[in-house]
């Protein structure tokens, strides 16, 4: 939506400089796998649901690799469906607010950390007219990244609630890890450039 213009070609990719930019993201998830109406708890929902956001991106100080960092913002609005068929009731569910935040510093060319921050807020459940308690998570973490090649990277993050000492608060902490594997021309074309 706001941001610096597309990189269609290696000299775009040499002078790019993010500065600030803003995009949109849409997710959607269709009620499509498996379900038992019977149990409460399924790993398919039995209702469609998604999130419309806009991830900003800040550039701070200068983009040059192993020293580069940036603020990052996640402002979104889950919207659910109904699922009618929840053992034998209807689940509906409120929107809910979510907000990441991640500080990402460079620390080499191939290594990188951040500082990361959520909040959620809202997603009250109602059973056939039984109302319970909004969600209002707040969690901080730490993730750590490894640039293996050009095409391949490798997270490590720890995230872990704080606002959760009242006994019908989430208490939660996650550990992930994530390898992807991304391709693109521009990326090769930049390879062949450096004699690799």
């Amino acid at each position: 939506v706001i941001g610096p213009p597309a990189q269609k070609n290696i000299p775009d990719v040499m002078r790019y400089e993010p500065g600030f930019s803003v995009d949109l993201l849409a997710d959607l998830a269709l009620p499509i796998g498996e379900y038992d109406n019977d149990q409460p708890l399924n790993i398919g929902q039995n209702r469609w649901y998604g999130r419309i956001g806009a991830p900003m991106i800040m550039q701070i100080g200068a983009w040059v690799p192993g020293r580069r960092t940036t603020l990052e913002l996640l402002p979104a609005v889950w919207i659910f469906g109904n699922n009618n068929d929840y053992v034998g009731q209807t689940l509906k569910t409120d929107p809910l607010f979510q907000l990441d935040a991640h500080l990402t510093r460079d620390f080499t060319e191939h290594v990188w950390g951040a500082l990361d921050a959520s909040w959620y807020n809202g997603g009250k459940a109602t059973i056939d007219g039984v109302s319970g308690d909004k969600r209002n998570d707040v969690a901080f973490g730490l993730t750590l990244g490894y640039r293996i090649n050009d095409n391949l990277n490798l997270t490590a993050s720890y995230k872990s609630t704080v606002n959760d000492s009242a006994p019908s608060a989430m208490q939660m902490d996650s550990f992930m890890v994530t390898l992807v594997f991304g391709w693109h021309p521009l990326i090769e074309g930049s390879r062949r450039l450096k004699g690799e």
